[in-house]
């Protein structure tokens, strides 16, 4: 009878194990989604990014890029923008 409680405890703490494997598992997921690595400890953002962070279309994306208003850099055909590029951008246009 003894061992019968005994398995069934180790059942219980094997079910709570389980639960917080499956949580931390799940967090890693999160975080892998949302991650963005740094290059040369810098921040790039793809063309989608910027468009939703200047609310602004691809169209005109492209049209800022071709009259080099938004520096990028393109790279095996992907087209990538310095963060800190487009803050330095924001900054030096706001107008008070």
């Amino acid at each position: 009878m003894e061992l019968v409680r005994d398995l069934n405890m180790e059942a219980d703490d094997m079910q709570v194990g389980l639960s917080a494997i499956s949580s931390v598992s799940k967090r890693i997921k999160e975080v892998a989604q949302t991650h963005k690595p740094l290059f040369a400890g810098k921040l790039f953002l793809t063309g989608k990014e910027v468009c939703e962070w200047l609310y602004i279309s691809p169209r005109t994306l492209q049209d800022y890029r071709d009259r080099r208003i938004i520096p990028y850099t393109q790279f095996a055909g992907k087209i990538l923008y310095k963060e800190s590029d487009l803050e330095r951008l924001l900054e030096e246009n706001y107008k008070k």
